[in-house]
């Protein structure tokens, strides 16, 4: 009785951790703080578990998936302050040599929001100066999308709104946010003829500062940043997107860490 029990239990840890990993991204793209405190009592409920059973292997088991649901919800805290300081901390922009709008993924004939909050960003920030920069539109062919490359259709949307053709440079073989950087770096270094240093300006959504200044970094890049506002109804379900990516590039730090949560729960059995 007391195994079939225990076996139950396990059932139910189970169905709780595929039911948060199936249905949080829906929950965090609509209600944030509904997604986190859900998450929160889950792992709350998961170690209280570990600590109450009194069969091993329930405990060991139950410990496991609340360790790994902790260390992605640290992650995805820690994203979401290191946003917010980033934007409260970002300085007025200075006059640039150069404006890089990176790009986002097309999937249609027409730029998506997301993309022209970049690109309308990029504008203000153009015609705010006297001395006109060049503008780098940095993005290759979305996979989903038949109608060109993103920075082809940024191109575009740019000289539809007075943006003369003969200060855009278009970069459209980048397919991530590092290869925006490195490739549009290249780019910057072919066309920047003088010995000084160009001043640069990153434009990208308010959501991707913190990886794209972390990137900037580790590339060794010295640039100004400016962040487009995204309107609320896509912000939250693009903030996921960039926690998921995240945990892709720190997959390794992260398998580690899970690897050493497996050894500890496995202890717990013996």
């Amino acid at each position: 009785m007391e195994g079939n029990m225990t076996y139950l239990l396990i059932f139910a840890v189970s169905m709780i951790e595929v039911m948060i990993i199936y249905k949080i991204r829906y929950a965090y793209s609509r209600l944030p703080i509904f997604a986190i405190g859900v998450a929160v009592i889950t792992i709350a409920a998961l170690y209280f578990i570990s600590i109450v059973s009194v069969d091993k292997y329930l405990r060991a088991y139950a410990f496991n998936f609340a360790t790994v649901d902790l260390i992605l919800l640290v992650i995805m805290l820690v994203y979401m302050y290191q946003m917010k300081r980033d934007l409260r901390e970002l300085p007025a922009a200075k006059q640039p040599d150069f404006l890089v709008v990176l790009g986002n993924k097309c999937m249609g004939s027409r730029v998506p929001p997301i993309l022209s909050e970049r690109l309308d960003k990029a504008i203000q920030l153009y015609n705010r100066f006297e001395y006109k920069p060049k503008i780098i539109v940095s993005g290759a062919k979305s996979s989903e999308s038949s109608y060109g490359t993103e920075a082809e259709m940024m191109r575009k949307y740019l000289i539809d709104r007075n943006i003369s053709e003969s200060v855009i440079i278009k970069e459209d073989e980048s397919i991530n946010t590092v290869q925006n950087l490195e490739y549009s770096a290249i780019e910057i270094h072919q066309a920047w003829q003088k010995k000084t240093r160009p001043r640069v300006i990153i434009v990208t959504s308010d959501y991707h500062i913190p990886r794209t200044k972390w990137h900037a970094k580790r590339l060794g890049l010295k640039v100004q940043f400016a962040a487009a506002c995204t309107v609320r109804m896509l912000k939250w379900p693009a903030m996921f997107r960039e926690f998921t990516a995240i945990v892709w590039y720190h997959r390794y730090s992260l398998l580690t860490l899970l690897g050493m949560d497996l050894v500890f729960s496995l202890s717990m059995c013996m």
